[in-house]
């Protein structure tokens, strides 16, 4: 590698050599009777501007041999040691905006084959060393296992690069490799697009293999039956710099049956399009389809039919002042219905008595929503703030307590976790059983209270609702957004569960009643999961505003390896050699002017 590259510059100097050659003027031999005639032409020139016939005598072979050499020294020339090669952590971008472009001409593409280049040059400006280590950076940076000690490795377990996140955390990925890895091991980002900040100069180096396009992509999309219809919202957005033409469909999967379209659409750059559409009854899962573009990832949406399972609610002895309010706020959060018998959770003063055998196996146990109004005047104490909420819990979410009168008993024992407080009382609390039940206790005096007549009494009904429909069996949300996680919650006799990703290999998780499974959603598609107490599916689509935008991608390498320890450690300086080289060469010229006046 050339140190100083600027000084190949003094290669200027080539023509000028060949130039006073070219236009010299040669003298010819005359023989001749006298010399008075030639009195103005008795001294020879030795230049002009006419082009003569080139002739290259050997002392211009030196002249120019010894130009080259001084050039090239002055430029500070080194090899690399091969033996001091340290070893090289490549992070590898998975986001899916690598796979924009054609099938050959995608980032991705364009980096395995610099790669390939890079993992079989031992000589060059950036040289790999070995061993090399792979770091899968997505929404969280993953270690690839293997330390490649060749190209041959490296290249094999290059193979497993997939671009399907819906972003990647380099920062977090580069900050992982410095963290693992000796102090000399130099690092290698290759992604599509520039750095957000510095890089560590003489450590990270980064290539960047994106190229700017215009896209258009789904950044939305619902689903849910509100009043007997079943609803869907898309939103489409221009996510280039010229106006684009907006054609989509709507096809039902099963049957193939075309819902909906849109065509000849015109959408402005950075326009978004907003589509409200009733599906015909009964309608099972549908894809949403746009037409091909750089970027083919985001044109494709599959999406579920929404969970229809309303919450089964019993409503048991409650006290006089909160019955008639805790029902009202059950039948408005339009997610439960009233039931006497089978409930999925129970309101009242005590815990009904349920047999065993009539819990089905497939699902869990009801919960108890324990209401404690205390009636002794002298023990009520009115609690008006500051309250401590744990808004960790998906109970709280939502409250807000500012301004309310919370009256209740100081002296009341109240088991379980608090969520809400006032001082050292617990007011609601939530209790976990190892059947996958739960108790929530909540004790409020309404005759002393401004509770129940702010609105935060509903929301924290319609709270208690959606916690239990959660943890319904099966899937709690069946429609999600890419690098986001699925809960299933199992049955009573589910002991395992076998999860098919819609590219990836079948999976099997051990299974606790009760206690939800998460499943990465890794791929857009859709994922199968298979219990005893069933067959349930999910489906995962892009839905990213952020990586669907292609307008900051690029191609630029940023950074180097060749600090000053690095040449310090790593290479030999060879100037001096080319020097001696020089000097030879000067001497033979020196000889051989001597030998031509002599």
């Amino acid at each position: 590698m050339l140190t100083v590259p600027w000084a190949l510059l003094g290669l200027i100097s080539l023509p000028i050599v060949f130039g006073i050659y070219l236009f010299r003027t040669r003298s010819r031999r005359y023989e001749v009777s006298c010399l008075f005639l030639w009195v103005d032409r008795s001294r020879a020139t030795q230049g002009g501007r006419r082009i003569q016939r080139l002739q290259l005598p050997f002392l211009i072979v030196l002249e120019v041999l010894a130009l080259i050499l001084l050039t090239i020294a002055a430029s500070q020339p080194m090899f690399r040691i091969e033996s001091m090669g340290r070893p090289t952590m490549i992070i590898l971008d998975a986001s899916y905006s690598m796979t924009a472009g054609s099938d050959e001409e995608t980032s991705q593409k364009r980096a395995v084959h610099d790669l390939h280049r890079m993992f079989a040059a031992q000589i060059g400006s950036q040289p790999i060393g070995y061993p090399i280590q792979f770091i899968i950076a997505g929404t969280k940076p993953q270690l690839l296992p293997g330390r490649a000690k060749n190209a041959t490795e490296a290249r094999e377990i290059l193979e497993s690069w997939r671009c399907v996140a819906p972003t990647a955390d380099i920062e977090i990925s580069v900050s992982l490799a410095a963290n693992i890895s000796t102090p000399g091991t130099k690092i290698l980002v290759v992604t599509d697009h520039l750095p957000v900040g510095e890089i560590t100069e003489g450590r990270v180096l980064w290539k960047a293999y994106g190229k700017r396009a215009d896209n258009l992509a789904i950044i939305h999309a619902g689903r849910v039956f509100q009043e007997d219809k079943d609803r869907l919202l898309l939103e489409i957005a221009n996510l280039g710099e010229k106006t684009q033409s907006l054609r989509m469909s709507i096809v039902e999967s099963n049957n193939q049956r075309i819902l909906f379209q849109q065509e000849n659409r015109t959408l402005e750059s950075g326009q978004t399009h907003l589509i409200r559409t009733v599906l015909p009854k009964d309608t099972g899962s549908i894809e949403v389809r746009l037409d091909k573009d750089i970027l083919t990832i985001d044109n494709r949406l599959t999406i579920l039919p929404p969970k229809q399972h309303p919450v089964r609610v019993q409503l048991n002895v409650l006290p006089d002042d909160l019955a008639d309010k805790i029902k009202k706020a059950v039948e408005v959060s339009e997610m439960a219905i009233i039931v006497r018998e089978r409930p999925e959770i129970v309101f009242g003063t005590q815990r009904p008595e349920t047999p065993a055998s009539e819990t089905p196996a497939s699902e869990t146990p009801a919960w108890f929503v324990s209401i404690i109004s205390e009636t002794d005047s002298a023990m009520i104490k009115p609690f008006v703030g500051p309250f401590i909420v744990d808004h960790s819990s998906p109970l709280t979410t939502g409250l807000s307590l500012d301004g309310i009168v919370w009256s209740a008993s100081e002296t009341r024992e109240m088991s379980g976790t608090p969520l809400i407080s006032a001082g050292t009382v617990p007011l609601f609390t939530e209790q976990h059983h190892r059947n996958g039940s739960r108790t929530l206790m909540f004790q409020l005096n309404d005759r002393h209270s401004t509770l129940t007549a702010e609105s935060v009494f509903p929301i924290l009904i319609w709270n208690i609702l959606k916690y239990r429909s959660h943890q319904t069996v099966g899937m709690t949300v069946n429609n999600l957004k890419l690098g986001t996680e699925a809960e299933f919650v199992p049955a009573n006799g589910d002991e395992t569960i076998e999860i098919k990703p819609p590219q990836g290999e079948l999976q099997t998780v051990v299974a606790v009643s009760g206690n939800p499974v998460k499943i990465p959603a890794e791929e857009t598609g859709i994922f199968r999961v298979t219990a005893n107490s069933g067959t349930y599916e999910f489906a995962v689509g892009t839905l990213s505003t952020e990586e669907s935008n292609l307008l900051n991608l690029t191609t630029a390498t940023v950074g180097n390896w060749f600090d000053e320890e690095t040449l310090r450690t790593e290479f030999q300086p060879f100037a001096w050699l080319l020097l001696l080289a020089t000097l030879m060469v000067m001497t033979a010229h020196l000889w051989c002017i001597k030998r031509v006046n002599s």
